[in-house]
């Protein structure tokens, strides 16, 4: 299974994935394609950190420093920082491994029968997903 999602879904896709109510067999497939999803999370939050070494005051340790809100940029290469921050949110990323023969076919049935209210980022984050398994075929 190969599910392609831009890196902007990947943040509230964890969430998402954790609060859905499931039982039985779909929450199973629901706990496969989140431990997929979790290495998507993993790298993009890797690549995050190191744009933020690069951009940001570092601490002692040369760590970004940490603020209340966030971070504290370099006030030369801020503007910069967003841009590039922009690139990596934009990337596609794909969630993909093997888990059983019908999972994809499930997640997707999964995802049909969603039957929450959704809005702002988990609206465009559902219907992100809709279109990823509404573009993959069975058997790849």
């Amino acid at each position: 299974m190969k599910i392609k999602l831009e890196n902007r879904h990947i943040i509230t896709l964890i969430p998402f994935l954790q609060s859905m109510k499931l039982r039985g067999e779909r929450s199973r497939a629901r706990s496969k394609f989140l431990a997929l999803a979790m290495t998507s999370y993993e790298s993009l939050h890797s690549s995050e950190v190191e744009l933020l070494r690069e951009y940001a005051v570092l601490d002692e340790s040369g760590e970004p420093k940490q603020t209340e809100n966030g971070f504290t940029l370099k006030p030369e290469t801020a503007r910069e920082y967003l841009i590039e921050r922009e690139k990596l949110f934009s990337e596609v990323a794909e969630i993909e491994g093997g888990t059983y023969t019908a999972h994809l076919e499930l997640m997707r049935q999964i995802l049909v029968d969603y039957d929450e209210d959704l809005s702002g980022e988990n609206a465009a984050l559902y219907d992100a997903l809709c279109d990823s398994f509404e573009g993959v075929k069975i058997n790849e």
